[in-house]
């Protein structure tokens, strides 16, 4: 299977104020799915075993900040609940699509004295994932 770069990532936050593009910016996105597990070993096992329970995730975001990025950073405020659309390879026809309800945990903020300012943000994962295609 051939490799692709992150360049046409499409990464979207879209919550009551709108719909926000951080593709636009980005240096950085990862989605890290996860599941809560409980251990199932009794008695005479040798080996410990496990039982999955609820499945969780979360999201992060790095880019650099624009001049009048007033409407991300309003987007982006901790506690903001919304819903992220992540297309790895964009938007073409039968490309991977991910639709994950989240809640931002709020913008992080990175101002060098002599470079780019930057932003991140994290956000949980608020419900089921859905896989799907454009």
């Amino acid at each position: 299977m051939p490799s692709y770069s992150g360049q046409s990532l499409i990464f979207q936050w879209i919550y009551s104020g709108g719909t926000i593009n951080l593709n636009t910016d980005f240096r950085t996105a990862t989605y890290s799915p996860s599941i809560d597990q409980a251990e199932d070993t009794a008695g005479a096992d040798t080996n410990k075993t496990y039982v999955n329970l609820q499945k969780d995730g979360k999201v992060s975001f790095g880019g650099l900040m624009q001049t009048g990025g007033t409407t991300t950073t309003v987007g982006l405020v901790e506690g903001t609940s919304g819903t992220i659309i992540i297309g790895p390879e964009g938007t073409a026809s039968g490309k991977q699509k991910l639709t994950i309800p989240a809640i931002s945990l709020g913008a992080n903020y990175n101002w060098p004295y002599n470079g780019l300012v930057e932003i991140s943000c994290d956000f949980q994962q608020n419900g089921a994932r859905t896989d799907g295609s454009y």
